[in-house]
Order: structure tokens, then C-alpha cells, then sequence
């Protein structure tokens, strides 16, 4: 039987395993170390497209229900539409790490595969509108990013397959080839504070959407985010008041040791056709997979292989230990969503932030350690101080922004922030809700107790009271972002060392404060 695997399984076995006198383990321990390895590589390599693919569990969801949220929370629709929310998503909810408390998104996981997509960007955004389409294949790298940053036009782009042969049909802006057959299309529309922020927010988001190509129409197509908002759907034995009552339920790792080779080859079989950064590893998860199901002794250390490589690699995705060095006790990605062959680097980030929009579009900052290097807690209170003329430089008349965003320690945001806040930045500043003291510095309090200071208070983000941690977002950036000669000031622990001065930002004299 095993003469009717493929060859590079059964290269796999020695020639010889039972040579006399033990002779011949030696050659079994080494070829099973080496798939041991490989295994192990191989795991990190597919996180990313097992954790993407496994998201189109909305598709069955939504089917026959239109573009909605699903779970009441997120957006969801069927296969190659469009879903939206129409306000932040709850920050009660337990299902979606990271979410940004800035814009307000739409969602669609294509399969390319069975029909081509159309995308509609908006033609008619306010100036100084932040907006985007990101676009990203099966394995959470970015093939486009549209939006205002990139001054895209109105207009409709066709996206294909990667085997999809055609023209471009007229009227259409462009035709955007996919490396998998899977990819999906994230809309956001930066929404403040007030209603006439959050009005302005959906009216854009309602211009862009995604629609099979058999329904698309001559000129510009409806789309409606509040409608889509409305439309709750829930699985059969789940409610609104169950999960209002424990958002816990919707917990669940999205890739999981125990099922990841299934999961692996259903994600393949999806995506026949990879990019060419991820050919040569793909054809290594077919051998494996192949490997496992040959015979049992080798499914069973592949199996045992994956539990260690799934535990290892979220230990390793956390806020205090993912991303280089960029300053003061911050981390960043320096290539999020331009991969290549980071393979870990892309692992971890779907662990923590799936579907980071490019370095270029927005750089993300993050941070798990105070400025003596010990864990962020809650009980304690910290300090963050901005010099004037120092805060995130951003390209404003591009609709940049920035803010820092409060997590807890497993990367949701507080269900039940004392001042309603779960970040602070431009939407504060736009609503002129935060104090400067009188040099023109600005200090942000982080904590879980509320300040008693008036100016503190007034620019307090809430922390829970155990470990937690912070990402700063800093959309459409400037130079000295992008090439790390800015700075963002450190997290000081205000009475860890009495007489210490909190370490600043540098003053950036191109943005004004």
C-alpha cells in the first residue's frame, strides 16, 4: 500500500528500517526529526491562511440573509458580498481581537474561485476624509490598499482569480489578479465622535461594497450600511440576550492544534493556485499531509508536533514580545502586510492583528512592558507625555489620524470603560476633549483607577485592573514615521521611581499640533 503514495512521502521511510542489531534507527530517528522540523515550519507558514479561510464560516451563516452582522457584532455576508457595521464595534464583544475604535468597516471574503468580484470605491468623499479598501489574499498579505491615502478614484475594479482568463470590461477601472482564489476585502471609513462624524463616516462607507460579477449593473451600485447594520443574524440556538449575557460564548481560537492538517487541506483544496512566495511551501503541506495520512506512526507525531508548534507560536504573539525595536519601549512590524517570506512575523500577526493594513498605509506601535521592562498592570498608574508639537505625525489633509488603543491581556477592549473610552487620539482631539498643560505638552493617564486631577482625569484612558496592553495606530503617515526618526514617547509608571522624568517624544516640526 504504501508504494501507491506519492514519492516524496515515501522518501520518508529508509530503505532499510529493520536491519539487524538496531542498525537501521539511526536513519528512522533522522528522517523523523527532519519531518518533525518541517512540520513545525510548515505550521507557521499555514496559521495565516487556516486563520483566514476559517473566517468564511460567515458565508453559510449569511447565506439567504443578505449582507449583515453576523452575531449581531461584525460585519457578514454570503460568499462575494459586501457586509457592514454602521458604528465602532462593541467593545463588549469577545470574538474579534484589535479592533480599531476609529473607523467603522465592511467586510467581504471573496472565492475568486467561483466567480470574479466587483469593488466600488466612493466618488464623492468630503476632503480631508480618511478612507480605505484593503485587500488582502488567502494568507493575509496585501495585495492592494485603495483609499484616500493612495488617492484612488471612484470607479469599480474587477478582481480575479489567479487562473481567471479575460478582459478587462469596459468602464472598469482596473483588472486586479489575486494569487489565491481567496481573498478578502476590508472597507473603513474614519467616523468621530459626533453625529455629524459618524453621518459623514457611513455615507462614505455606503459608496464602497463588493458584489459578484453576474450582479453587477451599468454605472454606480447601491450599497447601505445602516440596512446591512440592521440585519442582525444569529445561529440557530444563539440570541442577542445569550450573548448580551455572556460575550464569552463567542470565544474560540480561530486555529487549533487538534484540527489544523484538516484545516490545512481544506484551505488548499480552496486555493489550488498560491502566490510565489508561498509555491514552494505549499507544495511541503501536501507531502506532509500526504505523510499523515499514510500511516498512523506518522500521523501521530505530526499531530503531537502541530499541539506544540499552535502552543508556541501564541505564547510567542504577544504585545510584549512580537515586533523590533522602534524607541522608548516600542514595537512595531516594520514590513506588516508586505510579508514575503516572514513567515512568523505574518503568523503572529494574524494571532494578534489579522488583516494589518500595509506599513505604508498605517503603522502600528505596540507595547506590552513599561519603561523598566515589567509587564503593564492596571493597578498602577502610568504616564505618557508629548511634547509640543511632538503628537503622531500624520498626514492630515490625507485624512490621517492616530490614536492609542486600550487591550487587555487576551486583546479585547474594555466591555466597560468608566469614561466610555476605549482609545484616545484625533477623535479626542477633533472633539477638543483632552488638556494641554500650559507649555503646550500633552500627558495621557493610563490606568484602572480614575484620576483625581482634573487634567488627568480629563485625558485618563481606563485600563482593566490585571495586565493589559496598547497599540498605537497612526493612519496615513508621514516620513519621519515610516523611516522611524520620530519617536513615541514611553509609558513611564508614574511611582515607580520618584524624581525620574518621564522619556518624550522629539518635537516633529513638519505636522502641527
Amino acid at each position: 500500500m504504501a508504494n501507491t503514495l506519492p514519492y516524496a512521502p515515501r522518501l520518508f521511510t529508509p530503505a532499510h528500517p529493520d536491519l539487524a542489531n538496531g542498525a537501521g534507527a539511526p536513519a528512522q530517528l533522522a528522517n523523523e526529526r527532519y519531518v518533525e522540523a518541517l512540520a513545525r515550519v510548515v505550521y507557521v507558514w499555514g496559521h495565516p491562511l487556516v486563520n483566514a479561510v476559517g473566517r468564511t464560516s460567515t458565508w453559510e451563516l449569511m447565506k439567504g440573509h443578505g449582507p449583515g452582522m453576523a452575531m449581531g457584532l461584525f460585519p457578514g455576508s454570503p460568499k462575494n458580498h459586501m457586509g457592514y457595521v454602521d458604528d465602532y464595534l462593541p467593545p463588549a464583544q469577545r470574538k474579534v481581537v484589535t479592533p480599531n475604535n476609529d473607523t467603522i468597516y465592511g467586510a467581504c471574503f471573496a472565492d475568486l474561485g467561483e466567480e470574479p468580484v466587483v469593488i466600488q470605491t466612493p466618488d464623492d468623499v468630503p476632503a480631508g476624509h480618511y478612507w480605505t479598501i484593503q485587500i488582502v489574499d488567502a494568507f493575509t498579505t496585501v495585495i492592494r490598499q485603495l483609499g484616500s491615502t493612495a488617492g484612488t478614484p471612484g470607479g469599480k475594479i474587477l478582481m480575479v482569480a489567479p487562473d481567471w482568463k479575460g478582459e478587462k470590461p469596459e468602464g472598469f477601472l482596473e483588472v486586479l489578479r489575486s494569487p489565491t482564489n481567496v481573498a478578502v476585502i476590508m472597507a473603513r471609513s474614519f467616523a468621530s465622535h459626533t453625529p455629524e462624524g459618524k453621518a459623514e463616516a457611513r455615507r462614505v462607507l455606503s459608496q464602497m461594497g463588493v458584489v459578484p460579477l453576474s450582479k453587477d449593473k451599468l454605472g454606480r451600485l447601491p450599497f447601505d450600511c445602516e440596512a446591512s447594520a440592521r440585519n442582525k443574524v444569529y445561529p440557530p440556538g444563539l440570541t442577542a440576550e445569550m450573548l448580551a449575557a455572556d460575550p464569552d460564548i463567542l470565544r474560540n481560537r480561530p486555529v487549533h492544534g487538534t484540527t489544523f492538517w484538516d484545516d490545512l487541506e481544506k484551505a488548499l483544496d480552496l486555493n489550488p493556485v498560491v502566490g510565489p512566495d508561498d509555491a514552494a511551501m505549499a507544495k511541503q503541506a501536501r507531502v506532509l499531509i500526504a505523510l499523515r495520512k499514510s500511516d498512523p506512526r506518522w500521523g501521530a507525531l505530526l499531530d503531537r508536533t502541530v499541539l506544540a508548534a499552535d502552543t508556541e507560536l501564541f505564547e510567542s504573539a504577544r504585545y510584549e514580545q512580537v515586533g523590533t525595536d522602534a524607541g522608548n519601549g516600542w514595537q512595531k512590524q516594520e514590513n506588516a502586510g508586505h510579508w514575503d517570506v516572514d513567515w512568523l512575523g505574518r503568523a503572529q500577526a494574524a494571532a494578534i492583528y489579522i488583516f494589518v493594513n500595509q506599513f505604508e498605509e498605517a503603522v502600528y506601535l505596540i507595547r506590552g512592558a513599561d519603561a523598566d521592562g515589567a509587564l503593564l498592570q492596571g493597578r498602577y498608574t502610568y504616564a505618557m507625555t508629548f511634547p509640543k508639537g511632538a503628537l503622531p505625525p500624520v498626514d492630515g489633509p490625507r485624512g490621517g489620524f492616530w490614536s492609542l488603543t486600550m487591550y487587555d491581556r487576551d486583546y479585547f477592549m474594555l466591555p466597560d470603560s468608566p469614561n466610555g473610552r476605549t482609545n484616545i487620539g484625533t477623535v479626542n482631539l477633533n472633539a477638543n476633549e483632552l488638556r494641554f498643560a500650559a507649555d503646550g505638552s500633552l500627558t495621557l493617564t493610563i490606568s484602572s483607577e480614575e484620576p483625581a486631577d482634573a487634567e488627568a482625569k480629563a485625558n485618563w484612558l481606563p485600563a482593566p485592573r490585571e495586565q493589559f496592553a496598547l497599540l498605537v495606530r497612526a493612519y496615513v503617515p508621514t516620513k519621519p514615521l515610516l523611516d522611524g526618526s520620530y519617536k513615541l514617547p514611553d509609558v513611564k509608571r508614574v511611582a515607580a521611581r520618584a524624581g525620574v522624568e518621564p522619556i518624550v517624544a522629539q518635537p516633529v516640526n513638519t505636522v502641527p499640533a
